[in-house]
């Protein structure tokens, strides 16, 4: 990586954890999906590694539920680490080439869903059988990307979780998500010292930027903030499908 990559990557983890002080989520998303334009996928994945961990164990530990999430998730998170480890194993640690387009598609879906304001509505009774099968496909896709937003996304805001709840809710899954992410990384040695190093100088821009989420939310609209991310993610999947197939 070059000095203008780290400068660049470092800006982008800077707006992306703004992004996730103001609504919760999209680090790791905003992350990929911006430094993918200028460094390989295996790059941007290992740059995440670190601060998606800090910055959800930080979401994780505020709101204390973290005991009844955890008991109520552990069927979604289980299947979800184990999926993701199998996918680094099969095929994530080659980096193919169609990742990127399975990449694309995963924004295009998650950015259209968010703009057309679709919101699933998931009955009680539904949430033990399909967690297991949410936690494999979100495994598979984050063993791909780096990324597990669909479906777990969507599944979790259909769920009757509280608002406030949420919010802990998804950093206690993605912690989970990022762990696993970050362990699968090192034991199949994408995770070396240099990027390690960079990974970590990361995790300064990220939770500064998502203190000024934190903070920027107490003044501004979240909603409209929120319409303007997923614009942003929805032209960034066109692009990159578009650049993928000519």
């Amino acid at each position: 990586m070059t000095n203008t990559e780290i400068a660049f990557g470092l800006a982008v983890f800077l707006l992306a954890g703004t992004v996730k002080g103001l609504v919760g989520l999209g680090l790791p998303t905003i992350v990929i999906a911006l430094t993918t334009l200028m460094l390989p996928l295996t790059e941007s994945i290992a740059m995440i590694a670190l601060p998606t961990i800090f910055t959800n164990l930080w979401q994780a530990a505020v709101g204390g539920q973290f005991r009844t999430i955890l008991r109520r998730q552990w069927p979604l998170i289980v299947p979800l680490a184990i999926s993701l480890y199998l996918t680094m194993w099969l095929v994530g640690q080659k980096g193919p080439n169609w990742a990127f387009l399975v990449l694309a598609l995963v924004l295009i879906v998650y950015s259209g869903l968010g703009l057309l304001r679709i919101r699933l509505h998931i009955h009680a009774d539904l949430e033990k059988p399909l967690a297991p099968v949410i936690g494999v496909v979100s495994g598979f896709v984050a063993g791909l990307v780096g990324v597990p937003i669909i479906p777990l996304m969507p599944y979790l805001q259909g769920l009757d979780i509280k608002p406030s709840e949420l919010v802990q809710t998804l950093g206690v899954v993605l912690c989970a998500t990022s762990l696993t992410l970050t362990s699968s990384l090192l034991f199949f040695g994408l995770l070396d010292g240099p990027r390690a190093v960079v990974s970590a100088v990361a995790v300064v821009p990220a939770l500064a930027g998502m203190w000024v989420g934190q903070q920027v939310r107490l003044r501004l609209s979240v909603e409209q903030f929120r319409l303007a991310v997923f614009w942003a993610l929805l032209l960034t999947g066109v692009y990159t499908f578009c650049s993928r197939l000519l």
